[in-house]
Parts: structure tokens; sequence; C-alpha cells
């Protein structure tokens, strides 16, 4: 999930350094099952995002090998999180139990834990100590954990660093310098790459965008006591600073008909020269395959917004036991071992990022992976997503009505007071 700068992204240096600093990966069973997990073993389902597949059929092969009568299988689900989520909820509310442990974003813990669909997880058995504490917190709902992370996320920006070096630039650190930088590569002969892509289509994508720039303004979609607050002056001034860089054109128009996945494609074929992206796009920017057209020219710095200095987004998967499973003990121990040190480290070899503290320490991957500051400062300046039980309904409702005025239809302040109005009515 990391990419960097040396000579390669992260991704490539990732696995040499996992490789030569890991201890033994063999996933073994925990000998401490939850007072909310049943006793039964046997094989268990993990459904998770498409995304990475070959990492998580690799991680599946790991614990088999060590497990044979308590396989686990993969259940791959749309890599988009709209779709996701909903699959998630259906299969949740018929209660088929198909699944046994699920791959939820951290945004949905609240939704899941209060509808009864995810088990609660004694605290003392699934430690998190030793975790990063945005991840860890974000497994908990009313200050009791449902979900256990095992990858953590952020947004940050990734660059050509051929292009600007060929124009003597500097890594932006504000969006002025960065629409500068924008001009300098564009103003050379048979350059047409656009400047920065993102995802701007209504979709799960827009709302994330929005927030970060709402946060980035000093604003928030909800405030402490859990209200709707976008009926403040900063937030009307965050949406309104990504609709200026949109009409300027730092923003390419393109990114309207985007989602993030979409935009991290089009910058992976050559198309920007900057991309907000999730750490996880390295693999995709600096695949060996031929399948990236800008392997080897990519780099990776902390991500700007239409204000100055991001606010990026917290994000990750968080493991949970379905309330409808079966043979939850196999279960639990699987979800330990993928947020164990071990656990972690064959998945930081795999691409991800890990929510183990102590692996961005680390001097053999610290060694291998020059850039491992630029992602730690990330993590540690992320905000959460707003913390309620109706994310999904939020996320829906900012998309729907923000969409016109990020495409230069509607006015934010005619807007925000409606949108203010009906997140009241859905959060009474």
């Amino acid at each position: 999930m990391f990419r960097g700068g040396a000579r390669t992204l992260l991704v490539g240096a990732l696995a040499v350094a996992v490789a030569g600093c890991t201890v033994s990966a063999t996933p073994t069973s925990t000998p401490a099952p939850s007072a909310t997990v049943n006793s039964e073993r046997g094989p268990v389902m993990l459904a998770v995002p498409d995304v990475n597949a070959t990492a998580w059929t690799k991680l599946a092969a790991t614990w088999n090998s060590t497990h044979p009568t308590e396989p686990v299988t993969i259940r791959l689900l749309s890599a988009d999180p709209t779709v996701r989520h909903d699959q998630l909820v259906q299969d949740a509310q018929a209660k088929n139990g198909e699944n046994t442990i699920v791959a939820l974003d951290s945004a949905w813990i609240a939704e899941f834990a209060v509808n009864g669909w995810v088990q609660s997880l004694n605290a003392d058995d699934f430690a998190t100590q030793t975790m990063l504490p945005g991840p860890a917190a974000a497994g908990t709902s009313n200050r009791v954990r449902y979900g256990y992370p095992v990858t953590a996320e952020a947004s940050v920006l990734y660059y050509r660093k051929d292009l600007l070096a060929r124009v003597g630039a500097k890594v932006p650190k504000t969006w002025a310098e960065l629409g500068a930088v924008c001009d300098q590569v564009r103003a050379q002969p048979e350059t047409s790459t656009n400047c920065y892509g993102t995802g701007l289509r209504t979709s799960e994508s827009l709302t994330e965008n929005v927030i970060e720039a709402i946060n980035a303004a000093g604003g928030s979609v909800l405030d402490t006591a859990g209200q709707p607050s976008l009926g403040t002056a900063e937030a009307a001034v965050g949406v309104d600073r990504l609709v200026t860089a949109v009409k300027s054109g730092t923003v390419t128009t393109d990114a309207l008909t985007w989602d993030d996945a979409e935009a991290a494609d089009a910058f992976a074929q050559g198309k920007l020269i900057f991309v907000r992206g999730a750490l996880v796009n390295a693999r995709l920017f600096e695949a060996g395959d031929g399948t990236s057209a800008v392997a080897g020219r990519v780099g990776v710095a902390g991500l700007v917004g239409p204000g100055g200095a991001a606010v990026p987004n917290a994000g990750g998967l968080q493991l949970s036991l379905s309330a409808s499973g079966r043979n939850d003990a196999t279960a639990a121990d699987v979800i330990r071992w993928l947020g164990s040190d071990a656990g972690q480290r064959e998945l930081l070899a795999s691409g991800f990022a890990p929510v183990q503290a102590g692996l961005y320490q680390d001097a053999a991957v610290a060694k291998q992976v020059p850039t491992m500051p630029v992602f730690a400062a990330a993590l540690t300046a992320a905000r959460p997503l707003p913390n309620t039980a109706h994310y999904a309904e939020v996320s829906q409702l900012m998309a729907t009505s923000l969409a016109p005025v990020v495409a230069g239809k509607e006015q934010a302040v005619t807007v925000l007071p409606d949108l203010q109005n009906r997140l009241v009515e859905l959060l009474k």
C-alpha cells in the first residue's frame, strides 16, 4: 500500500525489506477465546474487497498450510465501497451465515454494531496496545470493540518526479504551488498531461474529497456532539475551494466522471502529473508487468488541499466476526493472526499498510523504504470519517447534494443549508 521515492515506489522495497526482517510468520492459534466467541472450530469464510486479491489468496494459503482442518476461504466482494457495503448489509440481514469474518471499512463499524450484525470482541483477547491509535480506536463503537484493525489508510499525493525534474520544480506543499508546477510542466513542448486527478463522481469518492476539503478549511461534517455542522462558514469555504480548483483546471474536469480507482488508473496510464491516491495504489503505479506507464517515475508526498495543508481521511480495514457465522473460535484466531506482528509483516510484504506501530520504526524496513515517514505522517494527520451508524446514508446525501456544486452548476451557499437540515433529520 505504500509507494515511495528512491528508485522505485515503496512496494518493491517493502517486499525486500520485509523478506529481510521477517520473523517466522507461521500462523498459530492463540489460546485466548473471547467470552463472546463460541468454541466451534472449522472452516471459515473471509469476505474482503477485491483489491489486491492475490495477496489475500496468499495469506489464506499461509494459514491453510498449518491448519488443514480449519481452512480460510477468501470471498472477494466489489472493490467499490458502496457496492460492497450494500452486499454486506444484505448478507447480514439475510442471516445466511455465509460469511464468518467480514472486512469492514472503519466508517461502517458503528452501523454494523448497532444493528447486531457483528459480534463484540473482548478487549483483553484482541489487544491493540501496540497498534496505531487511530485504527485501534476506529474499531470501537460506544467504547466496545467490534472490529480488529489489520490495514491502515490515508490519502497521499503521488507525483511524476520525472516531469517535475524536467522543469526543476520542487514538490508542492500548497494548492497554489501545485497549480504553478502544473503550469510549468504543461508549458513544455509535447506535454498534454492533465494536472491533478481525484474521484469527484457522485460516489463515496466525492464524499471523501469534500470531507477533506471541509476539514482543511477548519470545518467538519459533524461537531463534537455528533451533530451536523455543514451550515458553517468553514464548510462553505472548503467546498468553494474545491469548486474553484475544478473551475481553474487544477483539478481536471475528467475527475467529475471518475471515482478514486479510475483516477488512479489515469495516473498509471501517464495522463496526470499529480493524483490524490490511497496507499494501496502504489502497487498499481509500480507494477513491473507493463501495465503501468509510470513505473519507476513516481514520487510520494503529503497530500495538499485547496486551502494548503490537507487533512486526509483515516481509513483501513477492520475484521469483524459475523453474528450469523460458524466456527468463531477459528475465526478469532485468524483475526488475531492477521493483526499480530507476524501477520502484519505478511500483509506489509503484500503491499498493505500495517497497523502495528513498530513496523514504521523497524530498522530493516526503514533502510529499504526511505519514504516511510511520509506514510507515518499521513496516518498521524488523518482524521476519521464521521462517526455515525448512518454513515452510508450521510455519504450518499452528501454526494448527491454536492455533485452539482462541485461541477459548478449550483452554489455551495445555497445547497449546504438544505443538506444540513436533511442531515439533522437523518440523525435525530
